[in-house]
């Protein structure tokens, strides 16, 4: 049963000096667990550092979420790591070293591929010869420079 009845902020402040658990007030008013499923892991990241640094919730608890969290993505060492603390081990398992190596071999297919386009960034003629017309701008590219694009086109509503 609950009460319409604003809080009474004397007997909260009574509650707080007599030693009661703060930490467990603080985590039943904490709204992040609610709002993190309807965020990017981009921003439940930083969230998951600054719950870590408050000490509202267990570290053991975060540590995992974090592990579970990143797991999927591309920050292998990072990654192994936290294995490695969730588990109290120096060695991580092998598929670590094999995403590892996965994740250097795509890095260095996409520098590759990207080569050509950053050095022309690099060139000061180049891009002082680019337009405000986009369109215009590609096929500059395609005629003098022989950049190849692919256009995505988002249908955001």
């Amino acid at each position: 049963m609950t009460s319409n009845k604003p809080a009474d902020t004397t007997n909260d402040a009574i509650v707080h000096d007599k030693g009661n658990d703060t930490k467990g007030l603080a985590r039943s008013y904490d709204l992040m667990p609610k709002m993190m499923p309807h965020l990017d892991r981009h921003l439940i990241f930083p969230l998951l550092e600054f719950m870590t640094q408050q000490e509202a919730f267990p570290a053991e608890e975060l540590l995992q979420s974090t592990y579970e969290l990143l797991k999927p993505t591309n920050m292998t060492d990072y990654v192994a790591s936290l294995w490695k603390q969730i588990h109290h081990s120096e060695t991580v398992p092998e598929e670590f070293a094999a995403k590892r190596e996965s994740v250097l071999q795509e890095l260095k297919t996409l520098k590759a591929e990207s080569a050509k386009i950053l050095e022309l960034l690099d060139d000061k003629d180049v891009i002082s010869s680019l337009r405000q017309d986009k369109m215009a701008n590609l096929q500059f590219l395609k005629d003098n420079h022989g950049v190849r694009a692919i256009l995505w086109v988002s249908h955001i509503p």
